[in-house]
């Protein structure tokens, strides 16, 4: 495919500063490929990285293009990516997370991890955050941070394999059995995905908090819901469980008190694993943490889970119809985000179109 020398790209130019705007197409070195791009999905990070809540870090700088929960099909492929078995036509999902493949994590598979990440000289990327992402009508990517999409699946479902695997990622942390009860902490699309993967993963009862239409959405998906606006969630939790807590429990809402909440509602022996990051570092209930074993685990995106997200998905054992609820051309971005950010119309996974609507 002959590809244009330019293309359409949503700008980031400072805090809250944003324009679609003409930016040349990338070209791929030899391990990446150059993808058109069919769908990218608003993540929870986004708006975040777009107000500045990580400032030097996500993004390192300005102009920058985000956008990391992508799908498409290679349009041009470097050429160790060609050797690779990566050609054009192939279609993909992508993650955002790419690690450098030679340092002691990644050699462990803890590329989530790298140990020379914010370093692109030294191999590292993270699209979407200090490497440019997907809110464009094509990508550039490494191999390493791709996976092909199967004949019996959209494109725009897949550019949801980013946020399940991740989901998943945090179910697997938490060291469920089958048949263990789980509390999932907040009911944002991170949380329902949660919800789907304990499902899959043979959780017993589903325990989530939140409130309003999302924990409606819950209780449509099996969940047990558990409202933090009508009393003491701890208390609530432990009424349900005879005293004992849960087992496991998903902390995906990112506040101090939720985290909190997770600490205090886990059983003995219990679990906690966390993938909200809160705005500021909460005070945890260190006596009932040591003396109960209570496990705290940190979660960082989602190494090697994608490939199972996408098995998950084929194999029907997870429907994520009920949470994709808008469509915007990416030239709406502005107005995507506003429907995103203030949950309008009960908006839980927004997409935008960067090559149009189809």
């Amino acid at each position: 495919m002959s590809l244009p020398k330019e293309m359409d790209a949503l700008v980031l130019k400072g805090v809250r500063d944003f324009s679609i705007q003409t930016v040349p197409v990338p070209q791929p070195d030899a391990d990446e490929v150059i993808c058109e791009v069919d769908t990218t999905f608003i993540c929870g990070t986004d708006p975040h990285i777009i107000n500045g809540d990580f400032p030097g870090f996500w993004p390192t700088g300005y102009p920058f293009i985000p956008g990391h929960e992508w799908s498409g099909t290679i349009v041009q492929s470097g050429p160790k990516a060609l050797l690779l078995g990566w050609k054009e036509g192939d279609r993909v999902c992508g993650i955002s997370h790419c690690g450098c493949g030679y340092c002691a994590n990644c050699m462990k598979g803890r590329f989530n991890n790298c140990l020379n990440y914010g370093h692109e000289e030294r191999g590292h990327r993270q699209y979407g955050h200090y490497t440019p992402g997907a809110y464009a009508q094509f990508m550039r990517t490494s191999v390493k941070s791709i996976y092909r999409v199967p004949d019996s699946m959209s494109l725009e479902y897949s550019a949801c394999v980013d946020p399940l695997s991740i989901a998943l990622y945090t179910v697997k942390r938490s060291r469920m059995q089958p048949g263990d009860d789980i509390l999932v902490l907040g009911t944002g699309p991170q949380g329902l995905m949660a919800i789907l993967c304990a499902k899959a993963l043979g959780a017993g009862r589903i325990l989530a908090v939140g409130s309003g239409d999302r924990l409606k959405k819950a209780e449509e998906l099996g969940a047990i819901p558990i409202s933090y606006k009508d009393g003491d969630v701890v208390e609530k939790v432990k009424d349900l469980t005879n005293g004992l807590g849960v087992p496991a429990v998903l902390e995906c809402a990112g506040t101090s008190d939720s985290i909190r909440q997770a600490c205090l509602a886990a059983s003995k022996g219990g679990v906690v694993s966390i993938i909200g990051i809160p705005h500021s570092d909460p005070a945890l209930p260190m006596k009932r943490i040591v003396l109960d074993e209570v496990e705290l685990i940190g979660n960082r995106a989602n190494p090697n889970t994608a490939q199972e997200a996408i098995d998950l998905l084929v194999n029907g054992r997870i429907d994520l119809n009920p949470l994709m609820t808008h469509r915007f051309p990416l030239k709406e971005f502005a107005t995507a985000l506003d429907v995103f950010e203030g949950r309008k119309e009960g908006a839980i996974k927004v997409a935008t179109k960067p090559n149009g609507m189809n």
